[in-house]
């Protein structure tokens, strides 16, 4: 079994060979998306960061595949950007490694697009979302969106949670949402 978040992310990325569009909504330094970008189907890949630092490292992992498109701007703005319906898409949470750390993902942001990436989610698509509750505005971004994931209609979204139980100091852990 992989021990590494990271490792389940790409196992999960793994069982989906249908992704044609796709949303990395938290690209960082770029290691979802390139992943991505190599290991799946993918026609377009979005990307959203907020920090300049992020895109920059980004842009030099990935280079200049014609299929990844990055914006600088926040997740919430998803609509802004994409008008299309997705297939796939990936939340990696927290803050930039490496990088300023009172910079986070905040849990008003995220749910805000959540909420409309599962309303470009095709039938099938899938979110996957890493978590990390192992600093204070993590900690509160995991208590707010497991209170909104247990308001979808699970009639519409299928979720699973693959976490580590044992392991000391609120460790992070991933979600997984697919569209019925």
């Amino acid at each position: 079994m992989a021990r590494r978040l990271t490792d389940l992310v790409k196992l999960v990325i793994d069982t989906k060979k249908d992704i044609r569009v796709a949303a990395d909504l938290t690209v960082g330094k770029g290691k979802d998306s390139k992943y991505i970008l190599e290991n799946t189907n993918v026609e377009r890949l979005y990307g959203f960061d907020i920090q300049k630092e992020a895109e920059n490292q980004a842009k030099g992992l990935v280079g200049d595949d014609p299929r990844f498109k990055f914006f600088l701007a926040s997740h919430a703005d998803i609509d802004k950007y994409i008008k299309e319906n997705l297939d796939f898409a990936i939340y990696n949470l927290g803050y930039l490694p490496g990088g300023d750390k009172e910079i986070t993902s905040k849990y008003e942001s995220t749910i805000e697009s959540l909420e409309k990436t599962l309303k470009l989610l095709n039938k099938n698509g899938m979110v996957i979302l890493t978590i990390y509750q192992g600093h204070p505005a993590g900690k509160k971004e995991s208590e707010e969106l497991e209170k909104y994931l247990e308001t979808l209609d699970q009639k519409k979204y299928e979720i699973i949670k693959i976490a580590y139980p044992t392991r000391p100091h609120n460790p992070p852990y991933i979600v997984v949402v697919e569209k019925n």
